[in-house]
């Protein structure tokens, strides 16, 4: 064999498990760097599947929440938050579900939340706004609605709508009335956004005006018209508000400006296509309302008929039963077991017993927890039924864990409301302040805690309130022109006198019939030591059934001034036993001294 030959020697088959040795080799290092490379991308992998299969289950919640499905709907938007909790369609599912429920405290964190990854939408702007404005929160809702009223193309009806509820709760009815009459000139306009804007019309007009009487007429064409997707909630309204009146013919007679009898907005109620057992029961309630004689023998046909109807006709017969004082008649037919299956019927129960005077038994059923009542209002109801038992420690504890359990604004507002009902005045105002503690721009609130402030007697606590209101809502021209008013009852005078009387007579002119500026303007005047200008501030106006009795009181000082002696006397002596403030009784306990 030559030298240069390079022979191998190894047998076939071992060359073979060689190759297949050398093969397998390379598999295995392929398949560890496939594994190391699938480490890396399973998560990313995963998380595109659970965010594709979270915004299914949002789109399918959108679905349904415009079918008004909402117990389905919540199923689906828990689904995609609990699939994938930062994909930003879940969020939306989420707020839209709790904005068209009206839990708009909580929409409204989701919302927040949306806004601060830069994704809200023309449609979010427009349900964070309404639940902004529902809430109190008027800051978010002005900031919104900002943004919907400088769309490049325009605003839409609804945009206009909005911009007009906002300034109602601002105060600035000149400028809602304005925006809802844009709305009802619009041929844009939805019949919704029709509705809702005459309703607003009659929320801040006289009804004698002709805005008021338009607005009427502006219903009751929707109402009649069967194929406007409205007609049946106008029909709702129409049923559940007075008529109002015309002016004054120059006989003297008022005429109605309603041309919709009550029988015709019964009988179309009833026979309405889209008339659910509700409606007929709400359409045999305006007949009661309108023949009294017989409303006894309505009622008991409305019991015998709806006893067995579904929650929203049962919780709406009981609501009627409960105001003509047929309390054991809600309790012979809704049994307990009936009463159990929802939170509106079971609490109708309690009161029923509540009525009857059987608190005992409230107590009881109340502390079984048969129910699964939210604890704060467990404790609430167990606080009252308590007092009317006398347990008056029992009543202070129940209370205070009440005031424990409230731990979102929304609960701590329904806490701080029922104890403001009940009396309980210190409970109301810590409520009040607690819900300020998780939402600083919750104006409810604040409100609340004026209102507390002013009905104890607090003056200077209700004029520091007033002056935190204005820090956060400095174009409250009302609030701004109280918060004046109680500083001149403190004492104020001089160069803030002078404040008040010029801020107070804009107003004036801007609201001729606001009885509280011109007693801002009044009371300014004599504190600046000019009588005649004072009583001049009450020129072309008279005091009216409801007239806030505080301006009074600066009235008959004025009378008082200027000469008026024995009218200054008479108006103090009427108001001797009216509920004013410590600082307005002062000024005219000089006139009953006189008497």
């Amino acid at each position: 064999m030559p030298a240069g030959d390079d022979l191998d020697l190894t047998p076939p088959e071992e060359q073979r498990a060689q190759k297949r040795k050398r093969w397998l080799l390379w598999i295995l290092a392929l398949a560890a760097a496939l594994l190391v490379a699938g480490g890396f991308a399973a998560r990313p992998l995963r998380d595109y599947i659970r965010g594709w299969q979270s915004r299914r289950a949002a789109r399918a919640s959108f679905a349904l929440i415009e079918r008004q499905q909402f117990d389905e709907a919540s199923a689906k938007s828990r689904d995609a938050l609990q699939l994938k909790f930062t994909e930003p369609q879940a969020w939306r599912a989420a707020a839209r579900l709790l904005s068209r429920t009206n839990r708009d405290a909580s929409a409204l964190e989701w919302w927040k939340k949306i806004e601060q990854a830069g994704l809200l939408t023309l449609d979010d702007r427009r349900d964070c706004a309404r639940s902004a404005i529902a809430a109190g929160e008027l800051t978010t809702a002005a900031t919104q609605i900002d943004q919907l009223l400088a769309q490049r193309e325009g605003p839409q009806p609804v945009d206009i709508l909005l911009a007009g509820q906002l300034a109602v709760r601002w105060g600035d009815t000149v400028r809602a009335g304005d925006y809802a009459q844009r709305v009802l000139a619009d041929k844009r306009a939805k019949p919704n956004d029709v509705l809702s804007a005459a309703i607003l019309i009659l929320g801040i007009t006289k009804p004698d005006s002709p805005p008021h009487i338009d607005a009427w007429k502006h219903i009751e064409d929707i109402a009649r018209d069967p194929g406007n997707v409205e007609s049946l909630d106008a029909l709702v309204f129409l049923a559940q508000h007075p008529k109002p009146t015309a002016p004054a013919t120059p006989a003297g007679a008022a005429r109605a400006v309603t041309t919709m009898s009550t029988a015709e907005i019964a009988d179309r109620l009833e026979k309405h296509p889209k008339a659910l057992p509700f409606h007929q029961l709400l359409a045999l309630k305006v007949r009661a309302g309108e023949d009294r004689w017989h409303a006894g023998d309505l009622l008991n046909r409305a019991t015998d008929r709806y006893r067995g109807g579904d929650d929203q006709t049962l919780t709406a017969l009981n609501t009627w039963l409960y105001t003509e004082g047929r309390y054991q008649t809600i309790l012979d037919i809704m049994p307990l077991e009936r009463a159990l299956q929802r939170r509106e019927l079971f609490l109708q129960y309690l009161d029923a017993l509540g009525a009857l005077g059987r608190f005992e038994t409230v107590r009881d059923l109340l502390k079984s927890e048969r129910f699964p009542l939210e604890p704060v209002l467990q404790h609430m109801y167990l606080a009252t039924a308590s007092e009317r038992l006398g347990e008056a420690t029992a009543v202070a504890n129940e209370w205070q864990r009440a005031l424990e359990a409230a731990d979102n604004k929304a609960k701590c507002l329904a806490l701080a409301t029922y104890a403001e009902k009940a009396g309980a005045a210190d409970i109301a105002d810590s409520a009040y302040a607690k819900a300020i503690s998780f939402a600083p721009n919750t104006r409810a609130a604040y409100d609340g805690r004026v209102r507390l402030a002013e009905a104890h007697g607090q003056t200077a606590n209700a004029q520091k309130i007033l002056a935190e209101i204005l820090r956060l809502w400095p174009d409250d021209d009302h609030e701004r022109n109280h918060e004046m008013y109680l500083r001149l009852l403190l004492g104020a005078s001089g160069a803030d006198a002078e404040k008040a009387v010029r801020e107070g007579e804009v107003l004036m002119a801007r609201e001729p019939y606001n009885w509280q500026a011109r007693a801002t303007v009044a009371l300014g005047q004599l504190r600046l030591g000019h009588p005649a200008a004072a009583l001049q501030a009450f020129s072309g106006i008279k005091a009216q059934e409801g007239s806030s009795v505080g301006p009074l009181a600066v009235r008959a000082v004025a009378l008082d001034a200027n000469g008026w002696k024995d009218r200054a006397k008479q108006d103090a002596h009427t108001l001797s036993a009216a509920p004013l403030l410590p600082e307005e009784r002062a000024l005219i306990a000089p006139l009953l001294s006189q008497q």
